[in-house]
C-alpha cells in the first residue's frame, strides 16, 4: 500500500503535477494547509489531519463529505505531519511526503526525523521536492541508475556513526569506512554503473538524491 502525504510547506504546482502523473497512491492524507494543495491538484483526500490553525476548514468539510477528519488541539506533542506519518505507519503503508520542504527549517528537520518513525514501523518514507528525494536506510541496499531522481547521491549519518560503510558502483567508492557525524565525506557522489551497492554493519544512513536547479 502506498500513501501520499501532502504537507503544508512550499507548494510547487508544476513539479507536483509531473510527479503525480508518474506515481499513483492508494490513500491520500492532507496535512492542515495541504488540503488547499490537494484541491489545486484535483486530488480527493481520504483523510485530513492537523490542528487547522492555518486554514478555515468549513468549505473543505462540505466539499469532501466522506473524508475522515482528525482535528487536534494546537497544544500537542506532535507536529501535524508527524500525525499523518503515524497514520501511514498504522496502515502499514509506504509513504511519500510532498510540500514538506521550502518552509520553516524546524518543521523540515522534524519531517526528516519522522523518517525514522517509518523505518521503526516497518515502512519506507520519502520526502520529495523539485530538487531532492530524501529517505532513510537502516540496512544494506542497492540503487539502480534508472530509478535515480537526479545526478547526485549523498549519504549522511543519522543519529550516530555508520560503521564499515562500503560503496560500490559509484564514482567515489568506499571499502570499510566509518562515517561519523559532522563530516562531509559522502556528499555529491555519482553513479558509475547501472547498479550501485551500499552496505554497512550498523547505524542509519540518510540518502539524498539531488539534481541541480537554478536559483530564481
Amino acid at each position: 500500500m502506498r500513501t501520499l502525504i501532502i504537507a503544508g510547506g512550499k507548494f510547487e504546482y508544476k513539479f507536483a503535477v509531473s510527479f503525480l502523473e508518474k506515481n499513483k497512491y492508494d490513500y491520500v492524507i492532507a496535512v492542515d494547509r495541504g488540503i488547499e494543495y490537494a484541491r489545486k491538484l484535483s486530488l480527493k483526500p481520504d483523510m485530513w489531519v492537523g490542528d487547522f490553525d492555518s486554514i478555515r476548514g468549513d468549505g473543505y468539510v462540505n466539499e469532501y463529505s466522506d473524508m475522515l477528519i482528525e482535528k487536534h488541539r494546537p497544544e500537542k506533542a506532535e507536529t501535524d505531519t508527524e500525525l499523518a506519518v503515524n497514520r501511514a505507519i498504522a496502515m502499514g503503508a509506504h509513504y511519500d511526503i510532498l510540500c514538506g520542504t521550502g518552509g520553516r527549517l524546524d518543521h523540515f528537520f522534524s519531517i526528516v526525523h519522522n523518517l525514522k518513525l517509518g523505518l521503526d514501523g516497518g515502512v519506507q518514507g520519502r520526502i520529495l521536492d523539485p530538487a531532492n528525494v530524501i529517505y532513510l536506510k537502516g540496512e544494506s541496499f542497492e540503487i539502480r541508475k534508472e530509478d535515480c531522481f537526479g545526478k547526485y547521491i549523498s549519504f549522511v549519518p543519522f543519529g550516530g556513526e555508520v560503521r564499515n560503510l562500503k560503496l560500490k558502483g559509484f564514482k567515489y567508492t568506499l571499502d570499510g569506512y566509518n562515517l561519523k557525524p559532522g563530516v562531509s565525506r559522502c556528499i555529491s557522489n555519482e553513479m558509475a554503473e547501472d547498479k550501485a551497492y551500499i552496505s554497512f554493519d550498523s547505524g542509519y544512513l540518510l540518502v539524498i538524491n539531488s539534481l541541480d536547479v537554478e536559483s530564481e
